[in-house]
């Protein structure tokens, strides 16, 4: 097993959706940690993996998610699970803002919104392209996938996220192992896609992870992206999902599960929380 090791390289952008625009009317969002999209195509790019952009007759997205798996199927990754957090000694689960600490104390990530504009390839403004796009900021933080399959590699400074972003990442040989079956409560990790608006039935969602360890009941479901592919030079579409933070029941759960799973969406963590104690 492989344990893939991300410190990002000062302020992040791993965004949920599309940036706004003058032309795009969004509320601009970023997860605090890199999702599994980001992560392949950073491991593909420094491995020099080569992929064409295949045709989709039917659609214009297809293409550009099949790149995601073709990705890891070059890479030989048989499993990807993950991120966990590191920081001082302490080890936690990303949800949307906040890392909730195995040991139930949880932290808050700092995101702030900036504007941008974009410039042609003479460096000159991009008519109409003023953005916005929100950044986090995740200080003396790694983030931690366990990959089978992939080959370990020295530390190296790879793009990761948008707006050229950097982060020196590492693979390592390690005995640590995800779990093989996830039963009882548990929280996911990276989201839960559901293009069908279809949740696998070895799991109930519950509610959302609180910062103080309870659970809000409400569950929510939100549109989420898969990121931009360099490959086709396209958007890949945007999902409803179930957020990481997300709590759930599981009943004999792969530790990847729903929607592209192999590619390490729909990731569950086992979860102690405070009224179960």
């Amino acid at each position: 097993m492989i344990e893939l090791r991300i410190i990002p390289l000062g302020p992040a952008r791993f965004g949920i959706r599309h940036v706004s625009t003058p032309a795009v009317a969004s509320r601009d969002d970023a997860w605090i940690a890199p999702p599994p999209s980001t992560v392949l195509g950073a491991i593909g790019e420094l491995l020099g993996v080569k992929i064409s952009c295949r045709e989709c007759p039917n659609c214009n997205t297809q293409a550009a998610e099949e790149t995601l798996i073709e990705a890891a199927r070059q890479l030989g990754i048989r499993m990807i699970w993950g991120p966990l957090v590191a920081k001082g000694g302490k080890l936690g689960i990303p949800t949307l803002d906040f890392i909730y600490y195995l040991d139930g104390a949880a932290e808050m990530i700092e995101k702030r919104t900036r504007l941008g504009l974009a410039l042609t390839e003479q460096k000159t403004a991009r008519p109409g392209h003023l953005y916005r796009a929100t950044y986090v900021y995740p200080r003396n933080v790694t983030y931690v996938y366990y990959i089978d399959g992939l080959t370990p590699f020295k530390p190296k400074t790879v793009r990761l996220g948008g707006e050229g972003r950097s982060a020196l990442v590492e693979a390592v040989e390690t005995d640590a192992r995800p779990p093989r079956q996830i039963a009882g409560t548990a929280a996911l990790i990276t989201p839960l896609l559901a293009p069908d608006s279809e949740i696998p039935p070895c799991l109930k969602p519950v509610g959302t992870l609180k910062a103080n360890g309870d659970v809000d009941s409400k569950v929510k479901i939100i549109q989420w992206g898969l990121g931009f592919s360099e490959v086709c030079r396209e958007r890949r579409p945007m999902y409803p999902a179930l957020p990481p933070g997300t709590v759930v029941e599981a009943k004999d759960c792969s530790p990847t599960t729903g929607y592209m799973a192999q590619t390490g969406y729909g990731a569950l963590h086992p979860i102690t929380l405070r009224r179960n104690k």
